[in-house]
């Protein structure tokens, strides 16, 4: 499974709609679908494999916010759409298009029939692949289940704000620290990165950032919309609008450059993990 010289992408193709691909219960992307946007995206998705079965997922039209993603239901009337969901795993060097790697695991939707001239929505469509020892167990797999509601939700944003407090005073020490246990399942799930890569990366991160002079962008919390994923294990800090939580200012333009942000309790405590 592991190789310095391919990746392995969740990818997901649409057309005249909107659609969300998760992989084993966590979201990794999300495209809605506009005739100037990219109809299709690849994320790298080696740390959300596990071993043995795995689960793709394609949701189509989600309901109108992450936390009713699932469970916001209405009829749509008929037209033509379709979406698809991969795994599919590139050599270095490869375009990103699917007909340029190996497809691991693909679902499908599609309505062309007019005849059906209503569905109710979101629908969801999975397919299981196997993936063999893949990267190992990781440690969020035997996180506890976590309970949605206020404390949790405080508890979350007391981790946003450490690490807002680590970026805004530019300590990298301590950032490194508050996303250790991610960076390790990182230098796990791809062999080619190391340690000392994404120490330089995050110098320069901090080094790009040092140029604005409030480098985070204030968190609305009447706009966040945390959502359990991965079977309730994980707190995914989402907003409303389908925007990350945390987010950064980027000094070119001051437009906002998102940060995802899972959370899981690892050893007692909300760590984050993806």
């Amino acid at each position: 499974m592991a190789s310095e010289d391919t990746i392995i992408h969740a990818q997901l193709e649409v057309g005249d709609c909107t659609a969300e691909l998760s992989v084993n219960g966590i979201p990794a992307t999300r495209i809605a679908w506009s005739p100037t946007r990219i109809p299709i995206e690849n994320v790298a998705a080696a740390q959300l494999l596990i071993p043995g079965t795995n689960m793709l997922e394609l949701l189509v039209e989600p309901g109108a916010t992450p936390s009713v993603a699932r469970t916001d239901k209405r009829e749509l009337p008929f037209k033509k759409m379709w979406a698809v969901a991969r795994l599919v795993r590139f050599h270095d060097g490869a375009s990103g298009l699917p007909e340029e790697g190996e497809i691991l695991a693909e679902v499908k939707f599609r309505w062309e029939d007019a005849s059906l001239d209503r569905q109710t929505f979101p629908q969801s469509t999975a397919i299981q692949v196997e993936m063999g020892a893949a990267f190992g167990r990781w440690a969020w797999q035997d996180a506890p289940e976590l309970v949605q509601g206020d404390a949790l939700r405080e508890e979350a944003n007391a981790v946003l704000d450490e690490v807002e407090a680590a970026i805004r005073a530019f300590h990298a020490d301590r950032f490194w620290s508050l996303t250790e246990l991610q960076i390790a399942d990182v230098l796990r799930a791809y062999p080619a990165v190391t340690e000392g890569f994404l120490r330089s990366d995050l110098a320069t991160m901090f080094d790009h950032y040092r140029k604005m002079k409030d480098p985070v962008m204030a968190r609305d919390r009447d706009a966040q919309d945390f959502r359990l994923v991965a079977g309730d294990k994980l707190l995914h800090c989402i907003d409303k609008d389908w925007s990350t939580t945390f987010k950064l200012r980027d000094p070119d333009d001051a437009s906002a450059v998102p940060y995802t942000i899972m959370l899981g309790r690892i050893g007692g405590k909300l760590r984050i993990v993806r």
